[in-house]
């Protein structure tokens, strides 16, 4: 077999983004990937290896100690290690055990969100849909307006969830939810069925978002430029922060006041606080109410 599993090239640089190539992700999830990639087969080079053969964890030890004393932040040294898992999973055929930064004592990467989710100003979102074509926009709008996931908004029936919407004031989520889980957002804004009543018209006759006769692998080209839309009007958010934005707007319904990622702390009680979470969670498909954290911002 020749160097790097076989793949046909030399370079180790290369090797690893024909393998993810290879994997079928997205463009854009391979060229993320591949630019993370680089980075540490340039370090491996460095460090006299050249072939994805010699590589071991002991390799991914010592690059992840080389990330922390140049200052990386836990997320960023938490996608690059990933991104060297993804590498060498598609590269040794799923043989290559992942390694976490926790076994490699890199420093944990924060899930509580940070920064106020841009989403929220309307306009930005408006702004996104405008630079695309019909079928991202709507995927966006109903992102934004029910708080749904890519996969969600793509496989959504969305002629009869209208009819949902206008008859029982709620639409159920069956299709690419997580962990198979379906779940129930109330529609208590006109905004969310403008969204709807948008997408079933783009949809026509077709079942879903997804075009009669394409799969939803070949969607994802739409959904890779709904994201990049996204990131390009909000400074790089992605559509999680429309996701966010659903959130912190229903925290704001049910307490009355800002999520604490917009206020910049906890405004209400503990217990007010507590019981919003559990509805979130709930309309956004999370079974635990601690995962809102990366919506809403901190708890405490």
């Amino acid at each position: 077999m020749s160097r790097n599993f076989g793949i046909g090239t030399r370079s180790l640089d290369s090797a690893g983004r024909q393998w993810l190539q290879k994997s079928g992700l997205s463009y854009s999830s391979v060229a993320t990937l591949s630019q993370r990639w680089v980075d540490f087969a340039r370090y491996s080079k460095d460090h006299g290896i050249g072939s994805m053969e010699k590589i071991t964890v002991d390799t991914v030890k010592a690059y992840a100690d080389s990330l922390k004393e140049r200052g990386l932040s836990a997320s960023s040294i938490q996608n690059r290690l990933s991104a060297i898992n993804t590498v060498m999973g598609a590269a040794t055929g799923g043989r290559w055990e992942s390694v976490s930064p926790r076994s490699l004592g890199a420093p944990e990467r924060s899930y509580i969100r940070q920064e106020t989710p841009r989403g929220l100003d309307r306009g930005l979102v408006e702004q996104a849909q405008k630079s695309v074509d019909p079928r991202a926009a709507a995927i966006l709008g109903l992102a934004r307006e029910l708080g749904l996931r890519s996969k969600e908004a793509a496989l959504i029936d969305a002629k009869d969830a209208l009819k949902e919407a206008l008859s029982k004031g709620e639409v159920r989520i069956t299709e690419g939810t997580k962990g198979g889980r379906p779940r129930t957002v109330p529609i208590t804004d006109p905004r969310q069925v403008e969204a709807l009543r948008a997408a079933a018209a783009i949809q026509g006759k077709d079942g879903s978002m997804v075009p009669s006769g394409a799969t939803l692998k070949g969607f994802r080209s739409t959904l890779d430029t709904a994201r990049e839309a996204v990131k390009a009007t909000t400074g790089g958010q992605g559509l999680h922060s429309l996701r966010a934005s659903y959130a912190c707007d229903r925290y704001k319904a049910l307490t009355g006041r800002d999520a604490p990622v917009v206020a910049g702390y906890r405004v209400v009680d503990k217990g007010t606080d507590y019981q919003a979470r559990q509805q979130i969670a709930r309309e956004l498909g999370h079974g635990r109410t601690d995962v809102t954290t990366a919506y809403l911002g901190s708890a405490k």
